[in-house]
C-alpha cells in the first residue's frame, strides 16, 4: 500500500513535519506495492487529486498497464506528426488541447477512462457544424487507434460514435472579374511603402494566374523561372508542372524588393531561407488578410483563387485532369468539388436527359441541337451570375432567367 507525505521544501516553516494539511509543500507517494518500492512526486499539492493518482499508481503497478492522462497521450500523438505541414499541425494542437481541457473538467484522469458518454458530452460541449465535426471526430478516431496500439486504452470508443450523415461545405463562389480588381487595388494600396505592396501584389498574381497555396508562394524559388517558364512543385502533394509566366507576374517578381532581413542574393522570392516556414506562413497569411480587408470582397480567401482557376479551366473545356494538373491535387477532389462547373459534364447531363424523355413520348432524338442549353452552361461559356464571365468573342450566351 501507498501512503501520502509532503516534501516540504527548503523554506517551508514547519520543515519536519509531514502533516499533510499544515503546508503547501509537494505531495508524494510512499510505499511498497507487489514488492516493488515506490517513491513517487505525484506533482499536486491537494490531498484529494494525490489521493487519486496514489491509487491510480497502485492498479498500474499491480496489473502492469500503463495509465496516461488525455495530455500525455496528445503530447506523444504530435511527435508522431512532425511531418506534417504546419498548418495541419497547428489545428491538430489546437483541437486536442480543448479535449484535454475538456477531460480535466470532467474529471476522467486517464484516456483509458473515456466512455463513449464521455465523448458524447465532448461534442455537446462544441458548437460545431456537420462538416466540422466530421472533421475532428476523424482526428479523434486516429487519436484513440495511436493510443490503443501502445496499449494505453483497450478500445477506439471514437469510432463507434457515428460520423454525421452527408456533411456538406459552404458553397464556394468563384471570384468575379470586379471582385478581382478590387483585391489587385487593394494590394496595391496597404502598407506604408512600396515594400508591402509589391509583395502583396507578386502575391495576388501568383494566386490569381496559378491558383497557388500559400504554402507554395510563400517558399518559391527564384530557380524555378526558366525560358519564359514557371516550374511548380506543390508542397503539398509533390505535383510538379511547367506552367507559361505571364508578363505580369514576371514584372512584379522582377520588382520584388530583397526579403528583410536578407544578406545578399537570396534563394527565395518571399524568404531569406532563414527561421521556420511556419512563421513564413503566417506573415504571408497577414499580408493576405489586409489585402482581403481593404479590397471588401465578401467571403474573400486565398482558398477562393484556386476555386476561380479551377472553374476557368473546365468552363473553357479543360478536363478534370487538366484541372489536377495545374492545381496540384488528384482528379478525385476537383471532381467531388468542381465537376459542376465541366461543360463536358453539363452537355452528358442533358443528352442522357433528352435520351430517357425522348424515348418516354416517341419523339426524334435530336442532340446536338440541345447541347448547351442548360441553366448554367452554353456551349461556349458559364453565366455570369455563377462568377465567370461569358466570351465575348462575338458568340451569345444562352441564359436561364430562373
Amino acid at each position: 500500500m501507498l501512503t501520502i507525505n509532503r516534501r516540504h521544501t527548503k523554506t517551508c516553516p514547519i520543515k519536519g513535519n509531514r502533516a499533510l494539511n499544515k503546508c503547501a509543500c509537494p505531495l508524494w507517494a510512499f510505499g511498497v506495492v507487489n514488492g516493488k518500492r515506490v517513491r513517487k512526486a505525484l506533482d499536486t499539492i491537494n490531498i484529494e487529486i494525490a489521493t487519486r493518482r496514489a491509487r491510480q499508481l497502485e492498479e498500474e503497478i499491480e496489473t502492469g498497464k500503463v495509465r496516461k492522462s488525455v495530455e500525455e497521450c496528445a503530447t506523444a500523438f504530435l511527435a508522431a506528426k512532425q511531418e506534417i505541414a504546419p498548418a495541419s499541425f497547428r489545428k491538430y494542437d489546437r483541437i486536442l488541447r480543448r479535449f484535454a481541457e475538456y477531460s480535466i473538467t470532467a474529471g476522467i484522469a486517464t484516456l483509458d477512462r473515456f466512455t463513449l458518454e464521455d465523448l458524447d458530452g465532448y461534442r455537446n460541449s462544441r458548437p460545431l457544424c456537420a462538416l466540422s465535426w466530421a472533421k475532428e471526430l476523424q482526428l479523434l478516431r486516429d487519436y484513440f487507434k495511436f493510443a490503443v496500439r501502445r496499449k494505453w486504452c483497450a478500445e477506439n470508443i471514437a469510432k463507434d460514435m457515428s460520423m454525421p450523415s452527408n456533411p456538406k461545405p459552404k458553397p464556394r463562389e468563384p471570384y468575379t472579374s470586379d471582385e478581382i480588381a478590387n483585391i489587385f487595388a487593394a494590394a496595391e494600396s496597404i502598407g506604408r511603402g512600396p515594400y508591402e505592396r509589391l509583395r502583396a501584389r507578386a502575391i495576388v498574381l501568383l494566386m490569381h494566374f496559378y491558383g497557388l497555396r500559400i504554402s507554395d508562394v510563400a517558399t518559391l524559388k527564384r530557380d524555378r523561372i526558366e525560358n519564359g517558364q514557371l516550374f511548380l512543385h506543390a508542397l503539398k502533394n509533390g505535383a510538379a508542372i511547367w506552367l507559361p509566366l505571364y508578363d505580369e507576374v514576371r514584372d512584379a517578381l522582377e520588382a520584388l524588393p530583397q526579403p528583410k532581413g536578407a544578406s545578399g542574393e537570396v534563394d527565395y522570392f518571399f524568404w531569406t531561407g532563414n527561421g521556420s516556414i511556419d512563421s513564413l506562413l503566417r506573415g504571408v497569411e497577414r499580408t493576405l488578410t489586409a489585402v482581403f480587408r481593404k479590397s471588401k470582397v465578401k467571403g474573400a480567401t486565398a482558398h477562393r483563387f484556386r476555386h476561380t482557376l479551377a472553374t476557368k479551366i473546365l468552363v473553357n473545356g479543360g478536363t478534370i485532369e487538366d484541372a489536377a494538373n495545374v492545381l496540384g491535387d488528384s482528379p478525385a477532389v476537383v471532381r467531388k468539388h468542381y465537376a459542376k462547373y465541366s461543360a463536358e459534364y453539363q452537355h452528358r447531363t442533358i443528352d442522357l436527359m433528352n435520351r430517357v424523355h425522348n424515348a418516354q413520348s416517341g419523339t426524334p432524338q435530336t442532340h446536338e441541337k440541345n447541347r448547351g442549353v442548360s441553366p448554367v452552361f452554353s456551349s461556349f461559356g458559364m453565366v455570369a451570375r455563377e462568377g465567370i464571365e461569358p466570351p465575348t468573342h462575338g458568340f451569345s450566351v444562352r441564359c436561364s432567367t430562373n
